[in-house]
């Protein structure tokens, strides 16, 4: 009796896809690891994995012109991981900051292989799976994977082809030599120079899923000072529910 065997590329997962999967994550935050070890087993990935690499958080001593020193480590994450990327000469990397959160459609493998089949199939430069599009505006185009131009931000779920690596890497590191301001970008949210890197290179392409599939957790912030209420002994846990329920109702209807 004979088998039919799939094609590969109609068996793969993202984590399959990619050569590597960073986190951007500060070794304190023990609730933010532990969510998203959560997260990633629901779809289908140990955190554990040989593929999956936590970088040691940069550390600054000072703000260097950033808004925060959170903000400037964070910067120094991102570019960090893009250095040691081109570096190691991979040609695909998904890259995650700690909070990512994703929609339930994420775990069904054909969701997932749907993507992969086409990453494989367009010629992309970036990737976002979570972004701050909104809904309405994803609305008149098709599902999975859209070509994007216009403005948006975030950065905690994207994707990075090697190709781009060497010129991504160059702009990061020409803005921490410009000032504050500065028409090229200078000192800036990682999401923010990144926006900027995409308008300066039309030539780039970048895809945003649609609908988007992840979002950022519900937590105190480690980039700013946080609000009072997370300072709060007695308003701690209403707000922690809160934010779980927001959190699974976006999992759940985006």
């Amino acid at each position: 009796m004979s088998v039919i065997t799939k094609p590969k590329s109609e068996r793969m997962r993202l984590i399959d896809y990619f050569d590597r999967l960073y986190i951007i994550h500060l070794p304190e935050r023990t609730d933010r690891y532990q969510a998203l070890r959560r997260e990633l087993s629901q779809i289908g990935i140990r955190i554990d994995s040989p593929k999956v690499r936590i970088p040691e958080a940069p550390r600054p001593q000072d703000r260097n012109g950033f808004p925060s020193t959170g903000v400037y480590g964070n910067f120094l994450s991102h570019l960090g991981i893009l250095q040691e990327s081109l570096k190691d000469g991979l040609e695909r990397i998904w890259i995650l900051e700690d909070d990512a959160i994703f929609r339930h459609r994420l775990r069904q493998p054909q969701e997932q292989m749907q993507l992969v089949e086409r990453l494989r199939q367009d010629n992309w430069d970036l990737c976002y799976l979570g972004h701050s599009i909104k809904p309405a505006e994803l609305r008149p185009h098709p599902h999975g994977l859209v070509p994007w131009s216009r403005y948006f931000i975030w950065a905690h779920c994207y994707c990075v082809h090697g190709r781009i690596l060497r010129q991504l890497v160059a702009y990061l590191e020409e803005t921490l030599t410009n000032p504050p301001g500065d028409p090229r970008g200078g000192r800036l949210y990682i999401d923010g120079a990144l926006t900027l890197f995409r308008q300066f290179h039309p030539e780039v392409v970048c895809l945003v899923s649609n609908p988007n599939l992840s979002s950022q957790k519900g937590s105190p912030s480690s980039l700013a000072g946080g609000h009072w209420y997370d300072r709060m002994t007695l308003t701690k846990p209403l707000v922690s529910l809160a934010r779980s329920v927001r959190d699974e109702l976006w999992r759940l209807s985006g």
